[in-house]
């Protein structure tokens, strides 16, 4: 076990003993997880439903990127089509570490009608995926998840500014 985190069941008592977790006014900086314990089922769902939006992410970028008016909007494209690529592979690795399965998942499809609207979508889908990563980050202990999920929302953030760009030069 790793000796830099507390074990979990430890966590409450650790937090609330140890005088860095206090302010001074006595507030106690809440335990983790954050936003509430998830079940092993809720867990693997939510990352399932990681690997299903990163590689309709990646399918949807592949097609947007096919129609990038000039150098800018395909460097910024290709960029968040090879990270969702990263976290198809980050979030199945995870899945099957947990699981001991491979996951089987039908990619979506994303429909847009002109390429401004591909853009707003993407941006929107990229700040609905941060959010999402960032909930399923703060409701596990485990440093593998929510390391992964971390490194997923982090993108996410990034790739959310690079298309607010392109969606505004356009």
């Amino acid at each position: 076990m790793n000796n830099y985190y507390p074990p979990y069941y430890s966590y409450p008592s650790y937090y609330q003993q140890n005088s860095l977790f206090r302010s001074n006014s006595g507030f106690n900086i809440p335990f983790l997880p954050i936003v509430g314990d998830q079940s092993f089922t809720k867990l693997t769902d939510d990352i399932l439903k990681s690997i299903v939006d990163e590689a309709t992410a990646a399918h949807f970028y592949a097609r947007l990127l096919k129609q990038a008016p000039d150098s800018l909007h395909k460097a910024f494209i290709e960029h968040a089509y090879e990270d969702e690529l990263k976290h198809l592979q980050a979030f199945t690795k995870l899945y099957v570490h947990l699981t001991n399965h491979h996951p089987q998942y039908e990619i979506q499809q994303i429909q847009f009608s002109t390429y401004k609207d591909g853009i707003l979508k993407a941006l929107k889908a990229e700040l609905e995926a941060a959010e999402f990563y960032r909930d399923v980050k703060l409701s596990s202990p485990d440093p593998l998840v929510k390391d992964t999920f971390f490194y997923a929302m982090v993108d996410e953030l990034e790739h959310s500014t690079q298309f607010g760009v392109l969606y505004n030069s356009l």
